[in-house]
């Protein structure tokens, strides 16, 4: 049986998707699948996911935005990708889904490159801790990932441009018995990758 709180959940998760219509939710064409070797196996609109020549400069230029020393993580992803670790302790309050000012500069730098290269995409992956029933974990990771799309869709990117997943808690990096690792393991990722 639903209880009022899974309904609740289920009714916030319902209206993201419906207010990001224009991005693609995962799974789908727009997910970055590998092969066993670690090679983008992805078709993009007929087209396969490579890594721009510039990763280090982006990956420079998204660090160097990161001033208050919030924890973010660059580094490249064997499929080709960039990724980009925000831990949701320094980008939204325990339990809710605003987005802290003090990632502004960050997204405005993802912003930036993605309007400086037409070919760039983004995927932006929500997690959380394995705290609290699934369902509710689940919620607030498609919520969070759809907070940071739309910041990034008011700033001027094409929500074409956007791919958006929730993982709640299936993908820990760490234990989820310990305080760091449940705070480790609560992030969103952002995974650049540019269309050819």
């Amino acid at each position: 049986m639903i209880n009022s709180r899974h309904l609740t959940s289920l009714r916030l998760l319902l209206a993201s998707s419906t207010l990001l219509s224009g991005c693609v939710l995962n799974p789908g064409p727009g997910s970055l699948n590998v092969d066993p070797d670690g090679k983008p196996t992805s078709i993009f609109f007929g087209r396969t996911a490579l890594s721009p020549s510039n990763w280090d400069t982006i990956t420079k230029s998204i660090k160097d935005s990161d001033k208050e020393s919030l924890g973010v993580e660059v580094n490249r992803v064997h499929d080709g990708s960039l990724r980009i670790i925000l831990p949701a302790n320094n980008s939204f309050r325990s339990g809710k889904t605003n987005i802290n000012r003090k990632m502004f500069p960050i997204l405005d730098k993802i912003v930036t490159e993605l309007k400086q290269t037409q070919n760039l995409r983004i995927k932006v992956v929500g997690h959380t801790d394995s705290q609290g029933d699934e369902i509710n974990n689940q919620a607030l990771s498609v919520q969070r990932a759809s907070a940071v799309a739309h910041y990034l869709i008011k700033k001027g990117v094409k929500s074409v441009r956007i791919d958006i997943e929730g993982r709640g808690s299936i993908d820990p990096l760490m234990s989820n018995d310990t305080t760091y690792g449940r705070a480790v393991n609560r992030r969103i990722e952002l995974y650049l990758y540019e269309l050819r």
